[in-house]
């Protein structure tokens, strides 16, 4: 896998996008005048290598970057906003000198969130300072970063530093990225010998709908320094933050599954059928799977094939219906990848994406890749 680097620069200036109680939104389209000495810090963004195939939008592409400093204090002081990136130009903005915190997203919507203080502290009220997944598209990921930078004076008419403060930014996703590969049917020997399975649907079910655009703190010693920010409780419980609780619903973005405008058919005879369906979430912490979802508390996000199934001229009793087979996922986190692959099926489903499998069975493997410029290649196991 390849790794990307984006020099960024120019300006436009930009919403607050956190601000103490105390502060006043800064303007969108005019920067704020700074009192004292100031310094340029220039930056560099690194983002997440690509997984996706040549002929596909780049998970890396940059429409919109927003810079936002924060005083040592926690206080935003200044931001920018630059609607257009454009490749190889370079990213600066001017701060007061001194010990600041530079959080840098990308791919999102003007932000202007006055009830935060910091990225790392996401509100525990109302949802204006989330992310939604609707906003996220292949080739408009929003990433998020942040890096701690010293401001220099630099004034060029006076005894200060003549360079900028460069820094370099690593970004991260805030979305998981659920892939399915393929799928083998095989109905030899089977009551549905001499059939068909036409795929009509294949989507996502408890999917967590709103993330922070907040980043782990760097200096809190944990595995998750430098991640972004999970949902907080409070927001986990509610319905809202939520789409398609156990089945899928006509409010879930795009991004969480196919109505397949023609069917994929699949081959009867044990050949591999070709999938490659791609799906976004946001992180979900359960790790188990509860029949009735509930608000209350999290759920498996879960991976629903809907298929049509009938059978052959090689049995006495016909068979034309509607079947499910539904996967339940790991625990999703925050810009990794989760392939799905080696589904063979070999019977009729589920009644109801709800249902469960109980006889025979229909086992994929997932791989858990870190869906960066390195893998991790871990598998999980139902």
């Amino acid at each position: 896998m390849k790794k990307s680097h984006f020099m960024l620069a120019a300006a436009l200036p930009v919403a607050l996008l956190f601000s103490c109680a105390k502060n006043t939104a800064i303007p969108l389209e005019k920067e704020p005048l700074l009192e004292g000495p100031t310094g340029v810090i220039s930056v560099q963004l690194q983002t997440p290598a690509s997984e996706t195939k040549a002929t596909s939008l780049s998970d890396n592409d940059v429409k919109s970057v927003q810079l936002f400093v924060y005083t040592s204090e926690g206080t935003l002081e200044t931001s920018k906003y630059f609607a257009d990136y454009n490749s190889g130009t370079d990213l600066k903005i001017t701060a007061k000198t001194g010990s600041k915190t530079l959080y840098v997203v990308l791919n999102a919507d003007r932000l202007n969130f006055s009830k935060m203080s910091r990225f790392d502290s996401p509100s525990t009220t109302g949802t204006d300072d989330l992310a939604d997944l609707s906003k996220n598209t292949a080739d408009k990921l929003i990433m998020v970063g942040k890096k701690n930078v010293e401001v220099r004076e630099y004034d060029p008419n006076k005894n200060a530093s003549p360079v900028t403060s460069d820094v370099s930014v690593h970004v991260k996703r805030l979305t998981s990225k659920i892939v399915l590969d393929k799928v083998t049917v095989d109905f030899r020997n089977t009551a549905l010998e001499g059939g068909s399975l036409d795929i009509q649907q294949i989507y996502l079910v408890n999917v967590v709908g709103k993330s922070p655009y907040g980043v782990a703190d760097e200096g809190d010693g944990s595995a998750a320094k430098g991640n972004p920010v999970t949902l907080p409780s409070s927001h986990l419980n509610t319905m809202t933050n939520w789409y398609s609780k156990g089945t899928l619903s006509d409010g879930a973005p795009a991004v969480t599954f196919d109505h397949l405008s023609s069917n994929l058919s699949c081959n009867v005879s044990g050949n591999e059928t070709a999938i490659g369906r791609s799906y976004l979430a946001y992180p979900n912490p359960a790790d188990e799977y509860q029949a009735s979802p509930s608000v209350t508390a999290p759920v498996h996000t879960c991976l629903v094939i809907k298929a049509k199934a009938k059978s052959g001229s090689l049995i006495d009793t016909p068979i034309d219906k509607n079947t499910y087979y539904t996967f339940d996922l790991p625990k999703l986190e925050a810009n990794k990848l989760y392939r799905i692959t080696n589904i063979n099926i070999t019977m009729l489903g589920a009644d109801n994406p709800g249902e469960r499998i109980t006889t025979g069975k229909v086992k994929p493997t997932i791989i858990v890749d870190e869906w960066t410029d390195g893998l991790v290649n871990l598998e999980y196991d139902f």
